[in-house]
C-alpha cells in the first residue's frame, strides 16, 4: 500500500472512532436510588387554610440498604426503616407550605434521591366587570 493511502485510511480511522466516543454527561448512568411521592400536589382552598393530606413515600434501591427520611419540615422529624424490606412509609401532613423529602443511606448519611409535596392554593374567580355603561347603544 503507498504511503499517502495508509495515512488517509489512519486518519479516516482516528476519525471514525473519535465519534464513538461519548462524552460523560451524555452516557445514560443507572439509577442507584428513586423515591416517589403520592400524591405529590395539595390544593387547599384558601392560601390561608393548611393543606391536611395523607400521602406514601415509596423508593426502590439498587443496593438494598437501610435508609432514613428527612424533611425540611420540624414537625415530620427524621424516620429511619428497620429492615431491608421496608420501601413505603405513610403520613398523615397538615402544612401551609411546600415540603421537601430527602432519602438518605442509614450507615453513610449520602443523599441517594428526594421528592417534593407542593402545596397550591385555588385562586379566587374574579368577576368580570362590565365596560359599557348599560345605556350605551354601541
Amino acid at each position: 500500500m503507498p504511503p499517502l493511502r495508509r495515512i488517509l485510511c489512519l486518519l479516516l480511522l482516528c476519525i471514525g472512532f473519535s465519534g464513538l466516543n461519548v462524552p460523560l454527561a451524555q452516557a445514560e448512568v443507572p439509577e442507584q436510588a428513586s423515591l416517589t411521592l403520592t400524591p405529590s400536589i395539595c390544593i387547599t382552598s384558601d392560601a390561608q387554610k393548611a393543606c391536611e393530606i395523607e400521602i406514601e413515600l415509596q423508593w426502590e434501591l439498587v443496593n438494598k440498604e437501610l435508609i432514613c427520611i428527612l424533611s425540611d419540615n420540624s414537625a415530620y422529624p427524621k424516620w429511619c426503616s428497620e429492615s431491608i424490606g421496608e420501601q413505603n412509609l405513610k403520613l398523615s401532613i397538615s402544612t401551609q407550605s411546600d415540603i421537601q423529602f430527602v432519602m438518605v443511606s442509614k450507615s453513610t448519611n449520602q443523599t441517594l434521591a428526594g421528592a417534593k409535596l407542593k402545596v397550591a392554593a385555588t385562586a379566587q374567580s374574579q368577576v368580570r366587570r362590565r365596560y359599557r355603561n348599560p345605556w350605551s347603544l354601541f
